[in-house]
């Protein structure tokens, strides 16, 4: 079945993951501590079972995790970590190729959607590939981060298609192949080596291979 439509990842598969450690490492260096507890909390709520909305269970999360309330906990979140996340974003450059492959994609009549499992905010705009895109939206906002199926089940509603006519474009195997390759979609696994036995359709270092292979299976 011929590929329609091509979702992405954002984060380090439309940039490469060793800028955004390089350009937030200061935003982590002023508040190492909160940055340690965040990432467990992360780790943590994608294991388990929580009542409420994403948010509320992630703020609950990180102030039992620091001690703090959770209004000092969310306050925490937004201005230290979501906040100092997006200054470092405003340097990020995307990889070179993307742009180009992106707009042959677009040119060969496919339709294009992204999410991260952090807010999207401005970041393709910062990459300068938002014109690219019919819709972007943050894992966040589903209520579940990757690979829960939720948020591949948004984003198969908004293209409106059959899951194996996606492609899933994704640089973490476990969460972005797997998530996807579960709901019946093909998958794409930015990578310089293949894992074992891997479940991704193609694994690929230059997005003009991966140009190349979708129009191959186009044609």
């Amino acid at each position: 079945m011929k590929i329609k439509a091509v979702g992405f990842d954002i984060d380090g598969t439309m940039y490469p993951d060793s800028s955004m450690y390089v350009l937030s490492l200061f935003a982590f260096l002023k508040h190492p501590v909160l940055f340690s507890h965040f990432g467990r909390v992360r780790k943590t709520i994608r294991t388990i079972q929580y009542e409420g909305d994403f948010r509320s269970a992630q703020t609950r999360l990180f102030a039992a995790s620091l001690g703090v309330s959770p209004d000092d906990a969310a306050d925490y979140m937004n201005r230290f970590i979501y906040g100092g996340l997006e200054d470092a974003f405003k340097r990020i450059k995307p990889f070179k190729d993307l742009r180009p492959v992106l707009l042959s994609l677009k040119e060969a009549g496919l339709h294009l959607g992204a999410m991260s499992d952090l807010p999207v905010g401005r970041k393709l705009e910062y990459l300068g590939v938002d014109d690219f895109f019919d819709f972007a939206f943050s894992t966040e906002d589903t209520g579940f981060l990757k690979p829960h199926a939720v948020p591949f089940k948004k984003m198969i509603q908004k293209f409106d298609l059959f899951p194996e006519e996606i492609l899933y474009v994704g640089n973490n195997y476990r969460y972005d192949v797997v998530g996807a390759a579960a709901l019946g979609m093909k998958t794409a696994h930015l990578a310089k080596k293949k894992v074992q036995n891997s479940q991704a359709d193609i694994t690929f270092s230059s997005f003009l291979t991966l140009r190349d292979w979708i129009f191959a299976i186009n044609n």
